[in-house]
């Protein structure tokens, strides 16, 4: 009986026990689903420590997506990230994460920043449009499409051209496009058989602009561009005497050949859409429509590109071609000492900051630029020739005497060098003659003004210095 009690009672004991282990299997199971277990705890815990060391571990380790989530101290993006940040909510870069395209640009090591793509860069990229040859029928068309599309350039004219087209130069100078020196008559054998004719030219040319305009164009361009022409002769003087000789950098082949077409000259001006500055050659002469056709065309290509369109001026950086072997070996004669220094070192002063001389004789009134004129044993010299055409007068060259004539208020007057005399020549034949101090330098008379204006019929002048300028008046 007593061993049928105890199985029972074993039973129950048994029975039990396999409830208790039932339970505790079914509540580690429910614990383990919401988380809260301490080993979950740990695992999170050293998931956000990495977090925090993420500028030292992402660049090599990058993190899991867990800890992207939460929020952190900043960190240090790295080329993935830049990468990820610039085309966020892209598809291509969804589907090709592995694979970062090559097109992606490298970070500012300095800044951690992302470098700005292609046509955005902060260093703005310029192309300058120059033409060449002009003013011409032309001219017109080609304003009208710079116009139309908001743009400015820079417009290297011909001495003759301008003359017989004055107010084409007013245009291109009034629609605030810059004007350039192209020389006088664009004769390669004149210009490059000696400074001397090139010189001559860029100066009979830059009268021209200047009685035009007022203004004196300081920018020099070659004809057909200072490669195999200019020797160091050319660029040495042209700088002394503050002129700045500009060439290209892309050659649109509008000159190549006569009747260029359109469609050709467009090709070879955007041949190159990626440096940061342009200097674009391009005609304005006679014959040369099919510039103008194409010159809508180039505008939008380099607009589309990114590009900004400027004009050029005396501090803009140089844009000059190496001396050749060819220019080089022509060892063509240098100006003497004397001729330098009476025509080079005061055509500096010409552009430089200084006091102007104004004239205020009888009727009319002009002023002269510092190098124009310049102040010796206590009085004015000018430029005879300069000073009495401004004037109304009109001079005339004897090249055999070395003297010249002035025709001026009704009067004859005769200057010469040679015999250091003024002579004045009456109504009824005769002439008087007085010493005078009559310099030749370089290719033109100085005189003093005070006895060119008595000379003249216009005595009596006062002057007048003040910070603005320098005055003088005669009756």
């Amino acid at each position: 009986m007593k061993e049928c009690r105890e199985n029972p009672f074993r039973r129950l004991i048994i029975r039990g026990l396999l409830v208790i282990a039932v339970l505790l299997c079914l509540g580690v199971s429910a614990y383990g689903e919401k988380g809260d277990s301490p080993a979950s705890h740990s695992t999170f815990s050293r998931q956000a420590e990495a977090g925090r060391a993420l500028s030292l571990l992402y660049k090599n380790n990058p993190p899991a997506g867990p800890v992207q989530d939460l929020p952190s101290e900043p960190v240090k993006i790295t080329g993935t990230e830049a990468r990820r940040s610039r085309i966020s909510g892209s598809s291509t870069y969804a589907k090709g994460a592995d694979h970062p395209a090559s097109s992606a640009q490298p970070i500012s090591a300095a800044a951690g920043g992302i470098a700005p793509e292609a046509g955005h860069r902060k260093d703005k990229r310029v192309v300058y449009l120059t033409f060449d040859d002009g003013p011409s029928a032309v001219t017109p068309k080609v304003l009208n499409i710079l116009r139309e599309q908001g743009v400015k350039a820079t417009f290297f004219v011909l001495g003759d051209q301008a003359a017989g087209r004055p107010e084409l130069i007013n245009a291109i100078w009034e629609q605030g496009h810059a004007i350039g020196n192209h020389t006088y008559n664009h004769n390669y054998h004149d210009l490059y058989s000696g400074f001397t004719e090139f010189w001559r030219q860029i100066k009979q040319t830059e009268e021209t602009v200047r009685e035009i305009t007022g203004v004196r164009p300081q920018l020099v361009r070659a004809p057909g561009g200072t490669f195999g022409h200019f020797d160091n002769t050319y660029f040495t003087l042209l700088k002394q005497a503050g002129y700045e000789v500009i060439d290209w950098t892309v050659d649109s082949g509008d000159s190549r050949r006569r009747g260029v077409p359109a469609a050709e000259i467009l090709q070879a001006s955007v041949a190159d859409l990626t440096s940061s500055s342009v200097v674009l050659l391009l005609h304005d002469g006679s014959g040369h429509g099919q510039s103008a056709e194409a010159l809508p065309a180039i505008i939008e290509r380099y607009k589309a590109a990114g590009y900004t369109f400027g004009i050029l001026g005396a501090q803009s950086d140089p844009v000059q071609f190496r001396v050749s072997s060819k220019a080089a070996a022509l060892k063509r004669g240098k100006p003497s000492q004397d001729w330098i220094s009476a025509n080079i070192v005061p055509n500096a002063q010409l552009f430089a900051p200084g006091t102007d001389l104004a004239l205020e004789i009888g009727r009319m009134e002009t002023k002269l630029k510092p190098g124009e004129y310049r102040v010796q044993d206590g009085q004015y010299y000018v430029p005879l020739r300069a000073t009495v055409e401004r004037l109304g007068g009109r001079v005339g060259w004897n090249a055999a005497t070395r003297s010249g004539t002035v025709i001026w208020n009704g009067r004859s007057v005769t200057l010469s060098s040679e015999t250091q005399e003024i002579g004045i020549l009456r109504l009824d034949g005769t002439a008087e003659y007085q010493a005078a101090q009559v310099q030749l330098l370089g290719e033109s008379l100085w005189v003093p003004l005070r006895t060119l204006l008595e000379a003249a019929g216009h005595p009596g002048a006062e002057s007048v210095v003040s910070a603005e300028e320098r005055r003088v008046k005669a009756a």
